[in-house]
């Protein structure tokens, strides 16, 4: 039973969360017959590797976090019985990424490099592991959203953000000198979405996920008033492309 509510909810009661989960995987192509590889970076609650595996992919979703990997397992391979062939976790640091010794068609990274000091090192390590012409999809905080601006740092790196994040012309230095080709980018959430967010949140870390869930579901009658990209938008997601 409690399996089968946390399905009924999935990928959870986070707006931000759920528009990406609508969002994202529209940006990725079918795989063809027979299946290309995608790779998960940072997979979190496996949302992205499923929506992957759904168009097609064999998948491999990694994350440092014993737990994440742990759960996806337990809900993807077992709840849901799709077998490991299509979908895998794996417990893994992005730092030792190349260790997979692996090409891939297509990898994901979202909310993933603003907790990463070594950004630029992470990025190479996955351009090295994409086919010529494979796609990364990365999506990351919007450095000048004011609430990314606002948010606390950890400059010790253990598990918040070390930075704001980024802006188009960041993503531009990041990604360019390493080899890669921005040919899409746009930007998520807008002020409505926020603005029930960041409530819903804060009744989250306090009272817990039944007292925050009326106004989850307050918030869908509002949503449609945020236009499809916002003037400053939540976060930016761009797609690149390794040339062949």
């Amino acid at each position: 039973m409690r399996e089968r509510i946390k399905w009924l909810l999935f990928p959870g009661i986070n707006l931000h969360t759920r528009q990406r989960y609508r969002i994202l995987p529209r940006c990725l192509e079918s795989a063809a017959p027979g299946g290309a590889c995608l790779l998960d970076a940072g997979c979190g609650n496996g949302m992205l590797s499923y929506r992957a595996c759904l168009k097609g992919y064999r998948v491999k979703g990694i994350s440092f976090k014993e737990g994440e990997v742990a759960r996806c397992r337990k809900l993807f391979n077992g709840y849901l019985g799709i077998p490991e062939q299509r979908l895998q976790f794996e417990v893994m640091n992005l730092y030792d990424v190349e260790a997979l010794n692996q090409q891939y068609d297509q990898i994901i990274c979202t909310e993933v490099l603003e907790h990463l000091m070594r950004d630029e090192a992470v990025c190479r390590s996955l351009f090295a592991l994409l086919k010529p012409n494979g796609v990364i999809h990365i999506c990351c905080p919007n450095a000048d959203h004011p609430y990314n601006r606002s948010f606390p740092l950890d400059p010790g790196e253990n598990g918040g953000h070390v930075r704001a994040g980024y802006t188009y012309e960041s993503y531009r230095r990041l990604l360019e000198p390493i080899g890669f080709r921005i040919v899409e980018q746009r930007g998520l959430g807008g002020p409505v979405r926020q603005f029930f967010n960041s409530r819903i949140k804060r009744l989250q870390e306090k009272y817990g996920d039944a007292v925050a869930f009326p106004l989850f579901l307050l918030s869908f009658l509002f949503l449609w008033l945020d236009r499809e990209e916002a003037r400053v938008p939540y976060t930016l997601y761009v797609k690149a492309v390794k040339p062949a």
